[in-house]
């Protein structure tokens, strides 16, 4: 199963997020799935990871994911990239800078026995973003 949950989120950052495509994302996404970084309000399910991709494209409508690292064990991949694009809505409360930027970011997914992403934590590098952005320096 590793190997193919593997495949799964590659799918989901090259087809569904660079690509724009939704019916790839839904494909990878269980009924119940929960990301644990989204905004208060956004359901569970496919219906709340759209509302997730759809706000990073609206702030960043030419948002491209480089997958950098993948690894897996049991249930559970983790990848490593670089989200860029340039930034054109309002991210993180700070409204469009006309900025390119690059933002590291850590993405944990949990697989169930169908594969299907049933879970999503991340570790963002949010400082790093918001000093592309202009606002202010990180110590």
């Amino acid at each position: 199963m590793e190997g193919d949950i593997e495949t799964r989120v590659r799918t989901l950052w090259k087809e569904a997020f660079n690509e724009r495509n939704l019916d790839a994302l839904d494909a990878v996404t269980a009924p119940d799935f929960l990301n644990h970084n989204a905004l208060p309000g956004t359901p569970r399910g496919p219906a709340g990871h759209r509302a997730v991709v759809e706000r990073l494209w609206q702030a960043f409508p030419d948002a491209h994911f480089e997958i950098e690292h993948l690894a897996s064990s049991g249930d559970t991949v983790i990848c490593v990239g670089t989200m860029s694009g340039t930034h054109r809505d309002t991210l993180l409360g700070v409204p469009a800078t006309g900025r390119k930027v690059e933002w590291r970011q850590c993405h944990l997914y949990r697989f169930d026995d169908t594969g299907l992403a049933v879970e999503h934590d991340a570790i963002r590098d949010d400082a790093g973003l918001l000093r592309q952005f202009g606002e202010g320096t990180a110590t």
